[in-house]
C-alpha cells in the first residue's frame, strides 16, 4: 500500500483517534456470540514469503495453499485488476479450507471509473463472480481513488442502491470526506442503513482518512506498518486496546491487514498481534509460523 506512505515517520502521530460517538448505537453494547476474527495480507504470491512464510521448496502453485495454512483471511487485490474466471475462483475455493475468507477489492474499472453509475452492471457481473466462492466468501471492499470526492456522494450512493446485495465495505480517499462533516455523516447514515461499511486505513501520511466510525457490525482495518520499526508495535498494541473495546459492545466481524514493504516481516508483526489479541478471544486464533529454508513438507 503505497496510498500515503511517507519515506520518514519520526514526526507522524500515531495515537489514534477517539472512536465516534456513532459507534456504541451501531454495535449495541452486548458482546456477540458469533465473533469472527480474521487477520491476514494482501497477497499470497510474494517472493519475500519464501523461507519465512513459505518453505523454501515450495512451487508457485501451491503460494495459496500454505497461505491459508497461515492466515484465515486474504485482502484480495487480484480482483482489482481482473474479474476472476468462474475456474479461477473454483481454484482459489479449492485451496483453502472452510474457514477461510476472501475480500476481493473491486475491479479498478469500476470503483476508479468517471462514470460510477455506468458500471452497476459490471459490478454486479463482478459480484456474481465472487459470489462462486460460497462460505469462503469476506467482504468485499470498494476502494475509491484518491480523486473521488466528497461532491460524487450522490453518485455513490445511486451506485450502492442498486447494485445486488453483498456485504461490502467503501474506503474513501479523497481529503474532502473529511473536512466536510455533512457529507460524511450522509453517507454513513446511508450505509448503516444499507448494513454495508466503513474501510478503516491507518497509514503514516494521511491521519484524517483514520475516521474510526462503524457503520455496521464489521470493522475492517487497512494497517501499514513500517518493517518492525517500533512504533508498529506501539501501533499494534493501541489497535488492541480499541479493537477489543468493539468487542465488548457488540462487534461481530473483524479484518486485520497488515501491509509491508519487506513482506519477510509479515509473520512476526502478524504474530505480534494475534498473540496480543487471543486472551480477548473465546476462540483463539492461530498465529503464523516461520518456515525455515531447509523445510521440506509437502501440504498436500
Amino acid at each position: 500500500m503505497d496510498f500515503g506512505k511517507l519515506p520518514h515517520i519520526e514526526d507522524v502521530d500515531f495515537s489514534l483517534p477517539a472512536a465516534h460517538p456513532g459507534v456504541n448505537k451501531v454495535l449495541g453494547g452486548e458482546r456477540s456470540g458469533a465473533l469472527k476474527v480474521y487477520v491476514g495480507a494482501p497477497v499470497w504470491a510474494d517472493p519475500g514469503y519464501i523461507g519465512s512464510l513459505y518453505p523454501a521448496s515450495v512451487k508457485t502453485s501451491s503460494y495459496l495453499k500454505y497461505y491459508a495454512r497461515q492466515f484465515n483471511c486474504i485482502e484480495l487485490n487480484a480482483t482489482h485488476y481482473k474479474i476472476p474466471e468462474a475456474s479461477t475462483v473454483q481454484k482459489w475455493k479449492k485451496a483453502v479450507n472452510e474457514q477461510f475468507k476472501f475480500c476481493p477489492k473491486v475491479p479498478q474499472t469500476i470503483s476508479h471509473s468517471i462514470r460510477l453509475e455506468e458500471t452497476i452492471p459490471e459490478m454486479n457481473y463482478f459480484i456474481e463472480s465472487v459470489s462462486g466462492l460460497g462460505e469462503n466468501l469476506g467482504t468485499l471492499f470498494l476502494q475509491l481513488p484518491p480523486t473521488f470526492s466528497a461532491k460524487g456522494k450522490d453518485t455513490l450512493m445511486h451506485f450502492l442502491d442498486y447494485i445486488n446485495p453483498v456485504h461490502l465495505s467503501v474506503e474513501l480517499r479523497h481529503p474532502d470526506w473529511f473536512a466536510q462533516p455533512d457529507d460524511l455523516r450522509e453517507l454513513s447514515n446511508f450505509l448503516y442503513k444499507k448494513k454495508m461499511g466503513l474501510v478503516i486505513t491507518d497509514v503514516a501520511g494521511r491521519r484524517d482518512i483514520l475516521h474510526m466510525r462503524l457503520t455496521n457490525k464489521t470493522a475492517m482495518v487497512r494497517f501499514q506498518a513500517h518493517d518492525l520499526h517500533p512504533t508498529d508495535y506501539q501501533r499494534l498494541d493501541e489497535w488492541i486496546v480499541r479493537c477489543t473495546e468493539w468487542i465488548d459492545n457488540g462487534l461481530e466481524t473483524l479484518y486485520f491487514f497488515l501491509h509491508l514493504h519487506d513482506k519477510t516481516h509479515t509473520v512476526p508483526l502478524a504474530e505480534y498481534f494475534i498473540k496480543k489479541l487471543n486472551p480477548y478471544l473465546h476462540k483463539k486464533l492461530s498465529a503464523p509460523k516461520p518456515y525455515s529454508k531447509d523445510f521440506k513438507e509437502e501440504l498436500f
